[in-house]
């Protein structure tokens, strides 16, 4: 697990790779869709936890990295992430 120093911080990181659209129709889509993610979420963690940097991607797989949180604190945060991975209105006004 890597953990980086920022201003006597360690930097905590969030990775998530989504596996990059083909069809021409879903690529406008799937980059509204990272860039309310990528609008929204920052803002989202930041209610819980400190010094989260979080990156949203295409790739050629599709998952996620957590690092720089110990055992306790990475627990904690996977589980506020699925609450808010689950939450309908992380994607309002979208449009489909």
């Amino acid at each position: 697990m890597e953990k980086q120093l920022t201003k006597g911080k360690i930097m905590r990181k969030l990775d998530i790779r989504f596996t990059k659209e083909r069809d021409s129709k879903k690529i406008s889509a799937q980059q509204k869709m990272i860039e309310r993610l990528e609008e929204i979420l920052p803002k989202r963690i930041a209610e819980k936890f400190d010094n989260v940097e979080v990156r949203i991607r295409t790739s050629s797989s599709q998952g996620f990295d957590v690092s720089g949180f110990d055992k306790n604190d990475k627990n904690k945060f996977l589980e506020y992430l699925e609450e808010l991975w689950n939450d309908d209105s992380l994607l309002d006004g979208i449009d489909e």
